[in-house]
């Protein structure tokens, strides 16, 4: 859909003019980052703008994951997978996984189950500074851990993965004269007759 689109293509060249000339509105963006370690090898970190995801392997069978922040237990997860996104990443992937849309400003991640296989699996608005970890349970298929839609590490029983939001930000220069609300409307074809 283009959520970080500032502008249209045929408009471009207007929007290029009005950068050049100081009428543009700058947004600083949360990005997410993740490390962990499979097979006894570190990786990472991997950072990304939208999310971070890990997923059913080719199989496409249930994965079994446990989930903690702080060191503490938050869920086990029984499903398609899960989905950490930041604000930005709210109108992506989490979107269509019936996350929740969340203003690109705010400081918090998202964390989405994918298909659960439970009713009481809910979408979770959090903290940006919580520190997720997730470790994939036995018997398990492989998971991928994707980032920003790019396959980064092939996941097995054991494996554990460390999310958190990233020290690196990214700068957006925006139109000044359209709101958040302006693009959901648009893109998601809110309202209007």
């Amino acid at each position: 859909l283009g959520f970080l689109a500032a502008t249209e293509a045929g408009a471009m060249p207007k929007m290029l003019a009005r950068i050049q000339s100081g009428r543009s509105r700058q947004e600083t963006r949360t990005m997410i980052a993740v490390s962990g370690q499979t097979r006894g090898k570190k990786f990472g970190p991997f950072t990304a703008l939208n999310d971070i995801v890990i997923r059913s392997g080719v199989s496409g069978r249930i994965l079994h994951l446990d989930a903690f922040v702080r060191g503490k237990p938050l869920a086990s997860y029984m499903g398609d997978g899960l989905i950490l996104s930041t604000p930005t990443g709210s109108t992506a992937y989490n979107l269509a996984a019936s996350g929740p849309i969340v203003y690109p400003d705010l400081d918090v991640l998202l964390l989405s189950p994918i298909c659960p296989h439970s009713l009481t699996q809910r979408p979770l608005v959090m903290p940006a500074f919580e520190r997720i970890e997730v470790k994939v349970l036995q018997p398990n298929t492989d998971a991928f851990l994707c980032v920003d839609g790019h396959v980064m590490k092939t996941l097995r029983a054991t494996d554990r993965v460390i999310l958190q939001r990233s020290e690196d930000q990214v700068k957006l220069l925006m139109d000044p004269d359209t709101t958040f609300y302006q693009v959901l409307q648009s893109k998601l074809k809110w309202g209007g007759a």
